[in-house]
């Protein structure tokens, strides 16, 4: 194509560096407004940090290739020099030789790709001028333009992402490729695609949207050719990096095919979980690898059991295209792909399909993407807070002139202990009409209100005639400051979100602004300050003690209080009345609470007390085997709303069974409606004891490390799981479903012994029951009529 001066704006998928006859280029990838592709090189940056200016000499003795001196200063107002090196890789080098002489570097540690950004203050979206050129190659591939050294500033940006699902079928011990489908959804010019490639040696006739392929290299070529053709941007799945692109890159390596799966040069790398926890990581060329399961949890959504088949019945109301209780489902998917070949590749088709319509349900893309904009990290990397907090703050100092310590150096190193919020004892028993007052946005609230800042702290030992002087002594200026002023664009932008029903922006910065006290009270922070977390901390628990006193000084009883939030009597029988009274005293106690920190500080408030919700009953549990109130755990019926809520009690944990759920659920509905619970408590009992509940007896539990690593004692879910690997060979999951039976514990896929259902009348159906049965004075032996004394299993 004819090459012109062009301005657009596109949105920036991928940002890295290849380095060139020894120069390294930057290189962004992303997809413009208008729907094409492309692709940013830019060569005319240094890789760079900075030390103090009276330590350049050492930077050169250490091997820099020039030091400059600049006009920025350290968070102490020093002077620094910028010591630039030839690649990035150089960087760490000398680094480390001036940490190793004792001489403190700022920056060193920031991503050269990442600083590139930093410097221009683009997060996500961008405008690019420059003369683009045709990036696509012969077979299709590559980016439709490409742009050479252009100009690049921020800019807000809405462009078409492409998202492809994809899934493998192989045999049980993942050593042969039997299928890779594919699915994506319609979406402008983008077709839907919904198909199977199936390796298939024997040639049979194939099904619908299947394609057959005589061996594994076949289907890897076929596949890397729709990838091609169909041109995502983002590639998802379940578990698609630690199992699915793991061993495709394992089988390419085998039958020597390079497998090009991305939109220029370079091959697709996987780095592996840090820890047993922890997910891998893939980097291909030009296209973004975003895994279902971390999309999930990187949104803070929480499900019992995270198999795409859990999820997606929970999600979408439908599971895996594998009919009944199929305990081996490896054998069954073989038994297929050898017998049943329509039945096979519906059900490949299905795990793809599946896995896209949980992402898109959730939304889950579009606030990767939405927390891209707001952060300014690519969407695969907007969950590490930490390079989020830092790319924000980073390009905020930059523009004041400022730079920070390198993560490591003698200025970010924390030895000082942390407080946490403050919890009140509950009073125990049922309680009616209970206001909840919630604190809103406490935390981030807190940093507005007293400019609580890493820029506006000032260290012991300085003197300053003005300060901020918090509960726990440390001192901030009255200056404007960065979190801050963060938070002030933040807060009306989340209400506007928020009144435009806009859920995905709304939760991405909510996500974001709840994210600045975690990160700045994490040591591997380079901005990490005790005093400053403590600050924040401190005054949260400052202002709930205020907070009850003012309550109680009003003549309603505080029962309880957790952090940001108080549950106080109202001591009314209507709760219309109730919650009129709620509404109002919230706003009195609003602008109290600016009232005194206006005499106090001098500082204008931004705190907000919510009248959250009314319990029309609460049950606040007594700890157990103990005395006092148990804290942050409770139950209540909430006026409008629809069946008890339950916080921190079993029926909200992963690890206990369905029965104890239920039961719980049953047994508070039951107390609350004022009906009895004794006939329901020995009937079920019973059930258990006849083997009509056995379906409800799976406990699941997840493993924190391998199963070599547990020596010290071996946890019933980790037996369980040793004796699933045993007969089934390969890696258990990470989530281990497991019953109680008369042997110990085993496996729910492999179960061989009839459960040990005295086990779960111990320690499922008493534990929940029996915090009910004392507040309304019953025993539980004596309810559900055992004269026998039962042992503890």
């Amino acid at each position: 194509m004819h090459n012109f001066e062009m301005e657009i704006c596109g949105f920036i998928l991928q940002a890295s560096y290849r380095v060139t006859s020894g120069v390294p280029v930057v290189h962004l990838f992303g997809r413009l407004e208008d729907g094409r592709s492309f692709l940013v090189r830019d060569k005319r940056s240094k890789p760079h940090f900075y030390v103090a200016r009276d330590a350049g000499a050492a930077a050169t003795t250490a091997g820099a290739s020039t030091v400059l001196p600049v006009r920025k200063r350290t968070f102490a107002g020093d002077p620094v020099a910028r010591v630039e090196v030839s690649v990035p890789q150089d960087a760490p080098v000398v680094r480390d030789k001036l940490h190793e002489r004792g001489i403190p570097t700022y920056e060193a540690d920031v991503r050269f790709a990442v600083r590139y950004l930093i410097e221009r203050g683009v997060k996500g979206g961008c405008r690019i001028s420059g003369e683009p050129r045709s990036g696509r190659a012969a077979d299709g591939g590559g980016v439709d333009l490409v742009f050479d050294e252009p100009e690049i500033t921020p800019a807000e940006v809405t462009a078409p992402i492409r998202t492809l699902a994809f899934d493998i079928e192989t045999d049980a011990r993942a050593d042969r490729l039997l299928a890779i489908s594919l699915y994506a959804e319609a979406n402008g010019d983008q077709a839907e695609v919904d198909e199977v490639l199936i390796n298939d040696p024997a040639g049979r006739p194939m099904p619908e949207r299947a394609t057959g392929l005589p061996d594994e290299r076949a289907v890897l070529t076929a596949f890397c050719e729709r990838i091609r053709a169909i041109d995502p941007d983002v590639l998802t799945g379940w578990n698609v990096i630690d199992f699915d692109l793991t061993v495709l890159a394992k089988i390419a390596a085998r039958v020597r095919y390079p497998f090009p799966l991305g939109r220029g040069p370079g091959n697709m790398r996987i780095r592996a979980a840090e820890g047993y926890f922890g997910s891998g990581q893939a980097s291909i060329p030009g296209r973004l690898v975003l895994d279902g399961m971390d999309l999930v949890r990187g949104a803070f959504l929480r499900f019992d059991d995270m198999s795409l088949d859990a999820v997606s019945r929970e999600v979408l109301g439908e599971g895996k295209a594998l009919e009944g209780d199929v305990k081996d489902r490896a054998g069954e998917i073989m038994a297929r792909y050898q017998e049943d070949l329509d039945g096979f590749a519906f059900y490949a088709r299905t795990d793809s399909r599946l896995a896209l319509d949980v992402v898109n349900r959730l939304n889950l893309v579009d606030l990767a993407v939405a927390r891209s904009q707001l952060t300014g990290m690519t969407p695969d990397r907007v969950a590490a807070s930490i390079a989020s907090f830092d790319f924000l703050y980073l390009t905020e100092l930059s523009r004041q002139g400022v730079v920070a310590p390198s993560v490591g150096s003698s200025d970010s190193r924390v030895h000082a202990t942390q407080a946490g919020g403050h919890v009140f004892e509950p009073v125990i028993g049922v309680h009616e009409n209970v206001w909840v007052m919630d604190f809103k946005s406490l935390y981030p609230s807190l940093m507005r209100t007293f400019n609580i800042d890493p820029v506006a702290y000032i260290p012991e030992g300085v003197d300053s005639t003005d300060a901020i002087e918090l509960e726990n002594g440390a001192r901030f200026r009255r200056e404007p400051a960065i979190l801050p002023g963060m938070l002030d664009v933040l807060f009306p932008q989340r209400e506007a979100a928020k009144k435009a029903g806009d859920e995905v922006a709304s939760q991405a910065i909510k996500i974001l602004m709840n994210s600045f006290y975690g990160v700045l009270g994490t040591p591997a922070c380079r901005f990490h300050n005790p005093d400053i977390a403590n600050a924040i901390t401190g005054q949260g628990r400052h202002f709930l003690q205020w907070t009850r006193s003012w309550f109680e000084s009003r003549g309603y009883p505080v029962l309880y209080g957790d952090t940001d939030s108080v549950f106080v009597g109202s001591g009314l029988s209507d709760p219309d009345e109730a919650c009129l009274l709620g509404e109002s005293l919230a706003a009195e106690m609003t602008q109290a609470v600016a009232d005194y920190i206006s005499e106090r500080w001098g500082v204008a408030s931004r705190m907000e007390l919510e009248f959250e919700k009314l319990y029309t009953k609460l049950f606040l549990p007594s700890v157990r085997h103990g005395t006092g109130g148990a804290r942050k755990r409770y139950a209540g019926l909430r006026d409008g709303g629809d069946g008890v809520e339950f916080v921190g009690m079993e029926v909200v944990r992963r690890d206990w069974t369905e029965l104890a759920k239920q039961v719980q659920r049953e047994l508070y509905t039951r107390l609350f409606a004022g009906e009895p619970v004794d006939a329901y408590l020995s009937d079920v009992v019973a059930k258990l004891r006849d083997g009509a509940m056995d379906e409800h007896l799976v406990y699941r539990k997840g493993l924190r490390k391998s199963l070599d690593s547990y020596t010290a004692n071996t946890p019933p879910h980790v037996t369980a799981a040793r004796r699933l690997v045993e007969k089934q060979g390969g890696s258990p999951p990470r989530v281990i479903a497991y019953l109680m039976t008369e042997l110990g514990p085993e496996p729910a896929e492999a179960l061989e012994h009839a459960p040990d259902r005295e086990h779960y009348v111990e320690k499922q159906v008493r534990p929940v029951a029996e915090p009910v049965l004392e507040a309304l004075g019953l025993d539980f032996a004596q309810v559900i009529g055992d004269d026998r004394q039962m042992g503890l299993f």
